[in-house]
Formats: structure tokens, sequence, C-alpha cells
């Protein structure tokens, strides 16, 4: 292919024709002196006036695993039509450059990184921290994209009120259980302040009433969820002073044998199913056994086999 230096006294079917070629010759394992022409060709078509070549060319570009920066730009700085399907699929860009678009360019190409498959943690959290809220949807509803809990986190700060995006939230496969103690308590301060509005209470007593729909939220929240992250979950509460024995009697008292299980095993430092079996057993010897040895006092001990007992016979 010889390098064409005045493609405009070419009709623009031709040009399309040619913008087409030239991008699978780049996407293809071409020769060296093809692969040249076609760069050469390409740089001159990704500044053709119309449309129609340029989308050409973007459509075939997508598949390139690797494309000089100047194309890349000029290609995803483009009008939406062009642009847009191309900051989406395309095989060439890297992460440094999809956060600079994030965090640089407009609302339109943000919102096409965010459909991108497989974003990878940074540039989900560049989305999360700053890009308009179609793109945060857009990343909150894609199931490839790696949200870790900075990013989760930095969503419910930026959108605390919208009840809608915090749903889809909740509804991801990988949301921390961190995170969900977040949203819950975002959900229960929004309550709290309607309840004591609506019915004239005092804030105090609303923040009880909320803290107790809270608990139970959140203890549901952790039923489902899985051993690892309940295990870990509890862990940050013994390190937080907070896994204590009023917890342990609310997962009995909601027949929530697993969670009473495994905060006993996080207690002693022990394996799960070495817990559950002593439980399972039936024996209050044994269970108040585990219990003083998990840092309980006698009269606490008491109170939790009294409602050991009550579970075991309702």
């Amino acid at each position: 292919m010889n390098k064409m230096d005045d493609l405009h006294h070419i009709g623009l079917k031709a040009r399309e024709e040619i913008a087409g070629k030239v991008g699978r010759i780049l996407a293809k394992d071409s020769s060296s002196t093809d692969r040249e022409a076609a760069l050469e060709l390409a740089q001159l078509l990704v500044e053709d006036a119309a449309v129609s070549v340029r989308e050409a060319l973007s459509r075939e570009l997508q598949q390139c695993s690797f494309l000089p920066k100047d194309i890349i730009e000029k290609v995803s700085l483009d009008i939406e039509q062009v642009s847009v399907p191309f900051l989406v699929a395309s095989k060439a860009v890297d992460d440094e450059f999809l956060e600079e678009v994030v965090r640089n360019c407009g609302d339109i190409p943000q919102e096409a990184v965010a459909s991108r498959n497989g974003i990878s943690e940074a540039v989900s959290y560049a989305i999360a921290d700053v890009a308009c809220q179609v793109a945060v949807e857009n990343l909150v509803l894609n199931d490839t994209a790696d949200l870790s809990e900075r990013s989760h986190t930095r969503v419910i700060e930026r959108f605390p009120q919208d009840r809608s995006l915090l749903e889809k939230l909740t509804q991801r496969s990988d949301l921390p259980i961190d995170v969900v103690e977040k949203l819950i308590f975002k959900v229960s301060q929004e309550f709290g302040e309607y309840i004591a509005g609506r019915f004239e209470l005092t804030s105090d007593y609303a923040s009880y009433l909320v803290s107790l729909a809270n608990r139970h939220v959140f203890v549901h929240t952790l039923e489902g969820a899985s051993l690892h992250e309940v295990e870990n979950y509890l862990k940050q509460l013994k390190t937080a002073g907070g896994l204590n024995s009023d917890l342990l009697l609310n997962f009995l008292q909601n027949g929530n044998v697993r969670l009473f299980t495994c905060s006993i095993a996080v207690l002693l430092d022990t394996a799960y199913k070495a817990v559950e079996t002593h439980i399972a057993s039936g024996d209050k010897k044994i269970l108040a056994r585990l219990l003083e040895a998990s840092g309980f006092a006698k009269p606490v001990v008491g109170v939790l086999l009294i409602a050991y007992e009550r579970l075991l016979r309702g």
C-alpha cells in the first residue's frame, strides 16, 4: 500500500473503504512494511473531514492491541459517534489513559469508559471519585468492573441521598460487608430524621428505634454473606471491641446460630468447624466452657445459655 498525500481528492466511499482496510491491517499481525504504511494513512484518516470515514477507521481500530498515542488521543477525543465505540471497546488504551479521560474529559467519554469490559480497580476508583452520575451508574451496573471497598465508599460519599443508585450498589456481587454497614447507616440516618419529624420524637428515641432497625437489617445481611466475609467482619468487630455479649445475645434471639457460632470461633481464634461441632452437641456445659474461654463472666454466660435453650426449644 502506497502513501496517499492527498486523500481529499478521493471519493467518500473509496476513503471509507481505505479506512476500513487500514484498520484491519493494523489489527492483524501484518508485515512491518504494511504496518508502517497503514500507520501513515491512519494519521491522515483520523483527521478526515467526513465523519463516516473516521467512523470506519475507529470501528476497525478497536481490535488493535497497540496504537501510537497520538492516534488513540485523536480518535478518543473525536465526536461522540466516533469516540464512544472506541473508548468502550479499544484494546490499545491503557489504564493511565483511561484515568486521564475520566478525570479530564466530559460526561460522554466518562460514560463510555464506565461501560468497558473488565475495568481495573484504579479506573473504577477514578470514575467513582470524579465522574458524572450517569457514568457512576454505568460503573455500578458493570459486573465486570473491579470495584474495591474504596470505590464503593466513594460512591456512597458522593451520592448519599440517591436511593436508586445506592440500591443498585447493593445488588453487586462484590459488595464488601463493611460497605453494607455504611449503606444501611445512610438509609437509617435518613429514616431517623423522617420519623423524628413525623411523630415528634426526641432525637435520642428516634436514634434508638433506628438502631434497632439498623441492627436487624444488618444481621439479615450477614446471614446471606459467605462464611469468609462473616469471619472478616467479626474479626474487625473484635479488634474494635464490638464483638460483645450484647451482639451474641442478639444473634441467639434472632435464631442466627451460624453468626453466634462464628463469633465464638473468632473470639477463641479457632476454626469455625471445631466450634460448630461442640455447639451442635447440645451440651450446655461445653457451651458454657466455650463462652467462659471467650472472656465472658459467669452471669453473662448464664444469660447466653438461657437464650440458647430458648432457641433450641423454639
